[in-house]
């Protein structure tokens, strides 16, 4: 008897134990000692009784002596053809190819390379047509003679690329480094 029917079923017998009992033919001697282990194991044989004459019923009546015999039939047939030789069909194909005829038209490898540089060329050139066909001109934008263009601060103008230091982009440059700052690490 397992030790979780000791403690939670206080020594009775679990469903699965029953079970295992019933189908098994191994009989715990706990079941011949207890009455109500018994007599739980009698309605349990009798429900599993009933559940498989249930299925025999069903089964009877789904498969019928007609389809059980054209199955047993079948059955026969692909045994006996188990011993013969597999049949091989034959294809148009493979007889050409056998002959010495040529199956089909052949590319020649050197032109698979070329019309694949001719595809890309074709890509590029249509890709700029395109975008120069769908772009849309910019609205001219009249400027009244009093409201004048903002004061550009042409400082950053005169200098170098590498050294050149604007507001906006103050976080993104504290974000990377620089090339020139590891050389000047060593």
């Amino acid at each position: 008897m397992r030790l979780i029917d000791l403690v939670l079923r206080q020594g009775h017998l679990s469903e699965q134990a029953l079970v295992e009992a019933l189908t098994g033919g191994g009989r715990p001697v706990h079941l011949d000692r207890c009455d109500l282990c018994g007599e739980r194991a009698v309605e349990m044989a009798r429900w599993m009784d009933a559940a498989r004459d249930d299925a025999s019923e069903a089964s009877d009546a789904v498969f019928t002596p007609d389809r059980l015999a054209a199955q047993q039939a079948q059955i026969l047939r692909r045994l006996e053809q188990v011993d013969s030789p597999a049949r091989v069909i034959s294809f148009p194909a493979t007889l050409r190819a056998e002959r010495g005829e040529a199956a089909g038209r052949r590319v020649a490898v050197s032109w698979v390379g070329v019309a694949a540089a001719a595809g890309i060329a074709i890509g590029i050139v249509g890709g700029h047509v395109s975008a120069r066909l769908t772009q849309t001109p910019a609205p001219a934008v009249a400027l009244s003679v009093d409201a004048a263009p903002a004061p550009v601060d042409a400082a950053f103008l005169d200098q170098s690329y590498d050294q050149l230091s604007l507001k906006s982009y103050e976080i993104l440059d504290e974000a990377t480094p620089k090339l020139s700052q590891p050389r000047a690490n060593r």
